[in-house]
């Protein structure tokens, strides 16, 4: 009995010891995964060709100021960029121009707060990250010089999560474009656990997002994009599923914010495309097919609008 009772005690121990170290490294996890790494910018107005038409903005924000770029429409359209995580506004510049050089699609582009050149210093994966998109469309609609029934949002990964919520929301955006969008964090949290270690997402993952939650006060097992995307119709939406993604789940995440959308709605699947590279390896298909997509369901009912107005008066 005497040795039962000490092996035992020596499994007790080895398994607080155990877990003790599965919090740990939960924790470290959760910080890495709320603390969002600052990259430079790679590109800026005066490589595409802008820097005599975009002004550069400090934009009140929730968590402080964000940096950003406003390029006028001459279409009347006017599209909301978003960036994926440990990025900057320069990661759309390229797209931007040639939308704009192509059919006069104005553009604001940010740094999320945290991000590239803002103030903050933590990532919420959509949850208040939304809230910058809020106080974008407030300046938007402030400076009196931007047609508010022809804006637009298109996001890259962190940023596909919050156009999401955001339009699901916010009436005043008229059309969506995501790209390695997420269906559902926790799950998109696990799989890519799984797919870099090998191990069994539970318990660590489950855990890591635990910890999260409780520094990022939200609720990241919550943020379930496919719950709420049906909510944007019959607003537009584009969906571009990059097939070859190793951080979003696909194509099941693809599929399933399809299935969720109402009409009208688009998905475009991309083979050989890595998380949000469809641009890199496909940029004139690309822009030809997201270009077509906010003529057809943006810009024509603008310009029907715009006529509509003459004609009354």
């Amino acid at each position: 009995m005497r040795i039962i009772l000490i092996v035992l005690a020596v499994i007790v121990a080895l398994a607080v010891a155990l877990f003790g170290a599965l919090e740990v490294m939960a924790y470290r996890q959760a910080v890495r995964l709320l603390r969002p790494s600052r990259k430079l910018l790679e590109r800026t107005p005066e490589d595409v060709g802008l820097a005599d038409v975009i002004e550069e903005l400090r934009i009140p924000g929730p968590h402080g100021a964000l940096s950003a770029w406003y390029l006028p429409a001459r279409n009347g359209c006017t599209i909301i960029y978003c960036h994926g995580i440990h990025d900057n506004k320069g990661q759309w510049l390229e797209q931007a121009a040639r939308l704009h050089r192509r059919g006069g699609y104005g553009a604001l582009l940010f740094d999320f707060a945290g991000h590239g050149e803002s103030d903050g210093h933590m990532v919420t994966y959509g949850v208040n990250e939304q809230e910058d998109v809020r106080a974008i469309i407030a300046y938007l609609r402030q400076r009196g010089d931007v047609r508010m029934d022809g804006l637009a949002i298109m996001g890259y990964s962190l940023g596909a999560i919050t156009s999401v919520l955001a339009a699901a929301s916010m009436p005043d955006i008229r059309a969506v474009v995501i790209e390695s969008g997420f269906a559902d964090l926790q799950h998109d949290i696990e799989a890519v656990f799984t797919h870099y270690t090998g191990l069994p997402s539970f318990p660590l993952a489950n855990m890591t997002v635990f910890w999260g939650e409780r520094m990022a006060h939200v609720k990241l097992s919550q943020i379930r994009p496919e719950r709420v995307i049906g909510k944007i119709a019959p607003r537009p939406i584009m969906i571009i599923s990059d097939l070859k993604d190793r951080l979003a789940d696909e194509p099941r995440d693809g599929e399933r914010l399809y299935a969720a959308a109402g009409e009208p709605k688009l998905l475009w699947q991309v083979p050989d495309a890595e998380h949000v590279a469809a641009y890199a390896t496909h940029p004139d298909e690309w822009i030809e097919r997201v270009g077509n997509f906010l003529d057809e369901q943006l810009a024509a009912k603008v310009s029907e609008q715009r006529s509509a107005v003459d004609s009354a008066g």
